[in-house]
């Protein structure tokens, strides 16, 4: 299991993990993946500067964590929760894949040409954002686990331009798993859009340094919110720009026990909108390819921000969101405790650890798929995630073909 922990708290023989965010937002967080092998080592990374790191508690040596299955310690902590289940899909994923592709592409077209306007001082599109974003909720709405697949599934050259398609996405998914209203949802989706306009305004030597960043360097990062609110506030349209929209895009980075930026708010100060973009910006970061780094599984981001929650995220939404995604999101290639490799294709909210699945490949090589239901019993499980490139899955087409 991954965990965020204070620097002081580490010790050697833990083993360290590079989590793929990025130094421009977490440039105190130490990533060189390893063993710490020797109080000497820990000292030389506390005199460089770094406050935090993620370690891997099954890696890490000897009792330095301990503690129970994660997955199974997670399930349990979720049935704690109050329960909200959105309606059930209108109709099957394999049927709304094809309309989920053609909006999420329509998106990330939309996207680029949105930031390579704000970079260039054009006014953003309001009008066409919000046409897109309904057509999020129309998808999501027939049946939200086609757009959740492909949020994590597809790859564009450009991460830029797909992470603020999957923090709308995303953001839509949660906020309707959550009972917000149709025009909520699209405030949501239009501020996940537009949660990293203000990027495009930072210098770019600062934006594309690629090492870690000064202390004045991050200084002028943390300003990316509040640019962005400046610059979508000044728009000279004759219109008002929903404040909860604003609040979205300006609390994105704040933290619920107040070490977030701009503005450093804490607890209840910070929007409802801003937490839940925090939570869905951070698993987008956390599990998306780039051209530096392979993606962390859903699961194991999940896992991750799970342990940040009531620090970083406020309590009950990290985990709701859990329940929304399930511990194995829609689109996960796992192996099976028989040895058989699936493809998660529905979640089940009720019951975290027991989706349906596609099963397709066993110990000598692809099978005919077929469907299996972890529900209700106890033979099979999953035993861990996979990366489907590495063993030659392609989730978006045993989606496709998942009645």
């Amino acid at each position: 299991m991954l965990k965020k922990i204070a620097i002081d708290d580490i010790r050697p023989g833990m083993y360290v993990v590079d989590s793929g965010l990025s130094w421009l937002e977490y440039p105190y967080l130490y990533m060189k993946e390893g063993m710490i092998s020797s109080q000497i080592t820990l000292n030389a990374i506390i005199s460089e500067g770094y406050t935090e790191a993620v370690i891997d508690t099954e890696l890490s040596m000897g009792a330095v964590l301990g503690g129970e299955n994660g997955d199974e310690a997670l399930s349990r902590d979720l049935e704690g929760l109050p329960e909200f289940f959105p309606p059930p899909p209108i109709i099957p994923v394999a049927e709304e894949m094809d309309k989920a592709k053609s909006v999420y592409s329509d998106t990330v077209r939309y996207a680029r040409t949105l930031m390579d306007g704000v970079r260039m001082g054009k006014a953003i599109d309001l009008e066409d954002s919000s046409l897109l974003v309904e057509e999020i909720i129309g998808s999501v709405t027939r049946n939200c686990d086609a757009l959740t697949g492909l949020s994590k599934l597809r790859t564009f050259d450009e991460y830029t331009f797909s992470h603020c398609v999957n923090v709308s996405v995303l953001s839509v998914v949660f906020g309707r798993f959550l009972g917000k209203t149709e025009d909520e949802l699209r405030m949501l989706g239009q501020a996940g859009l537009f949660h990293d306009v203000g990027k495009q305004l930072v210098p770019s030597a600062v934006l594309n340094k690629p090492g870690r960043l000064t202390p004045e360097e991050f200084a002028v990062i943390k300003q990316h919110p509040l640019l962005g609110c400046k610059h979508l506030y000044g728009q000279d349209d004759g219109r008002r720009i929903e404040q909860a929209i604003m609040m979205g895009m300006l609390e994105h980075h704040e933290k619920f026990n107040g070490t977030g930026y701009p503005r450093g708010l804490s607890g209840d100060g910070i929007s409802e909108m801003g937490r839940i973009i925090a939570v869905v910006d951070v698993y987008d970061a956390l599990s998306s390819r780039r051209v530096y780094k392979a993606p962390m599984h859903p699961h194991k981001a999940l896992g991750l921000m799970y342990s940040m929650r009531g620090k970083e995220f406020h309590p009950g939404y990290v985990e709701r969101f859990i329940k929304c995604l399930g511990i194995y999101p829609v689109g996960s290639t796992v192996r099976l405790n028989t040895g058989h490799v699936a493809v998660v294709t529905i979640s089940n909210p009720r019951e975290p650890l027991h989706p349906l699945i596609t099963v397709v490949a066993d110990k000598a090589g692809p099978i005919v798929p077929r469907k299996l239901d972890l529900a209700g019993q106890y033979k099979v499980r999953i035993e861990s995630t996979l990366d489907p490139l590495e063993v030659g899955i392609d989730p978006v087409a045993v989606l496709e073909k998942a009645a």
